[in-house]
């Protein structure tokens, strides 16, 4: 990456626990909160050559007690674990194959768990992680307070997260670090810091692939979480294809998150060292993001006071624009930034609706009236992104 200079804050490892196959091939990771000392033999030392030379380090973290792993004995014996109606610990179905879950209205349990993350940041050096899953709990199971099992279910994502958030407060109190989540329930973002949105087909699918990435951005923002970010390319499934890769890299630009996944099927998926132009494609695209920096912190701030989020749908900006209303397939950064990212495999031109007002597509520099529809190129490496009332000569100049 350095020797591609390709700007990077941080690197999130996602199988410091350990890597797992998966049943229908590809990797998974161990279900445990310690580090795989084969696989990594020096966590903590490598995470201190990464801060000595500037990187950030982010791990990755879920509520899943592993039957198999050294927390459920632990856990099973202090009595800790959520209990089916039987009475019994239940273990349940996994995407490991069968886990249970920490009974998180004991406080012994939270601390437990807690105790656990303290160490993943003051003896391993974690800056943070992605803080998977907390959707899994079943339906019927039964927890020491009494609570009802299907309303334990939908509260438990604020449980788990905000365990994290505690942690994060008492060790980085200048909140100094960076955690994103999955699962939530109303309120969640009471506790919770960034939400990615889920786990995309490595595909082109309108039903679950890189075309439901901006309307499930669009809905976490109208629901109240402000601060949004996705996998590129994808997670499931796969292998990606390059076309797929470049397209999500450029969603990724002008995400307020950039984040890459290696995916399920990371030794054939498609990435950024596979050929020149993907490296350069991904350089490029960085630096874009990073000279978004200062509009991300900007909206920031605005989001401090109003809840507003930083992508918005156009409706939150033009409420008496009926044509506005419809679209989910291109959105707002702030007030000020169209994006209308290329989902389409194949395509090399795209619709865009821009709202009133005057339109500089960032590529160009030509100016468009808004309250029309337009059809503009889109080439790899410029996806359609229109600056209202500015020329945003200083992403064309990034090169």
């Amino acid at each position: 990456l350095e020797a591609a200079s390709i700007p990077v804050g941080a690197f999130w490892v996602q199988d410091w626990t350990g890597p797992r196959p998966n049943f229908d091939g590809g990797f998974g990771v161990q279900y445990r909160w310690r580090p795989d000392d084969e696989h990594y033999p020096d966590l903590a030392g490598m995470i201190g050559e990464l801060h000595d030379r500037g990187y950030r380090f982010l791990g990755y973290a879920n509520p899943f007690i592993d039957p198999n792993l050294e927390h459920f004995p632990e856990m099973e014996a202090a009595d800790l674990l959520i209990r089916n109606p039987s009475g019994d610990v239940y273990e349940h179905i996994a995407p490991n194959g069968s886990s249970s879950h920490p009974d998180l209205t004991q406080e012994e349990a939270r601390e437990y768990v807690r105790n656990h993350l303290r160490a993943m940041v003051d003896e391993l050096g974690m800056d943070g992680w992605m803080s998977d899953f907390g959707e899994w709990i079943p339906l019927d199971a039964v927890v020491a307070d009494g609570s009802h099992p299907i309303a334990y279910h939908q509260t438990f994502p604020i449980a788990w997260h905000a365990l994290w958030r505690e942690v994060m407060d008492e060790l980085r109190p200048d909140g100094d670090f960076a955690v994103f989540a999955r699962s939530g329930w109303t309120g969640v973002q009471s506790v919770s810091q960034i939400h990615w949105v889920g786990d995309q087909e490595a595909n082109w699918s309108e039903h679950d692939g890189l075309p439901t990435v901006v309307p499930a951005m669009l809905n976490l923002g109208i629901s109240g979480v402000p601060f949004v970010t996705h996998d590129i390319a994808g997670f499931s499934g796969g292998p990606s294809s390059k076309e797929l890769w470049l397209r999500w890299v450029e969603l990724g630009a002008f995400t307020p998150i950039m984040r890459t996944h290696e995916g399920n099927d990371k030794e054939n998926n498609w990435s950024w060292e596979k050929d020149v132009e993907s490296s350069e494609h991904l350089r490029r695209m960085a630096l874009v993001h990073q000279a978004l920096s200062p509009d991300f912190e900007a909206l920031n701030e605005e989001d401090r006071d109003t809840s507003a989020p930083v992508l918005r749908h156009l409706v939150l900006v033009y409420p008496d624009d009926p044509e506005s209303a419809g679209i989910d397939d291109q959105y707002l950064i702030g007030e000020q930034l169209l994006v209308a990212p290329v989902v389409t495999e194949g395509a090399t031109e795209r619709e865009v609706y821009l709202p009133a007002g005057e339109w500089f597509h960032v590529w160009t520099g030509e100016a468009y009236a808004g309250g029309q529809r337009v059809t503009v190129a889109a080439p790899i490496g410029q996806p359609p992104v229109f600056s209202r009332d500015r020329d945003r000569s200083d992403l064309r100049a990034i090169q």
